[in-house]
């Protein structure tokens, strides 16, 4: 890949001077701006592993775990590649600890019609979700 690049940068150089073209910094800038910003089916691939492979946990705070999901629904989107709502939720409701998964899924799916099933609603079912977790250690019953 690498001396693909270096091809291609030397050609652009080589076209550019033999215009009579003067190569400036921003002629650089571009060429390489153009080559490394090229999206491949890899990382693509690798986008989408990475949030089916993720897995919220029980013991850490839920913002900072869902902020990196939403990260990599970004660099998708970024790509090119838009899921619908709908897929977002169900991947992330599927993805929540066993535990949580029926009173949290309930919860969200429990929503008049499927355009009111949110990604704003199914964190917000989690945030609730691990406050009563929280209060629940702070002031066990019986």
């Amino acid at each position: 890949m690498e001396e693909a690049i270096a091809c291609r940068v030397q050609d652009a150089a080589e076209t550019a001077a033999g215009a009579g073209n003067q190569v400036t910094t921003q002629h650089w800038w571009d060429q390489a701006s153009t080559l490394y910003n090229i999206t491949t089916p890899a990382m693509i691939y690798w986008i989408f592993v990475q949030i089916w492979e993720w897995r919220m946990s029980p013991n850490k705070l839920p913002q900072g775990q869902l902020d990196h999901l939403l990260m990599l629904y970004n660099q998708l989107e970024a790509e090119g590649q838009t899921l619908p709502t709908l897929t977002k939720v169900m991947t992330l409701l599927n993805a929540l600890p066993k535990d949580w998964q029926q009173l949290v899924t309930h919860q969200v799916l429990n929503q008049p019609t499927i355009a009111n099933i949110t990604w704003a609603v199914a964190t917000a079912a989690i945030g609730n979700h691990w406050d009563g977790l929280q209060a629940h250690k702070k002031h066990p019953h019986p």
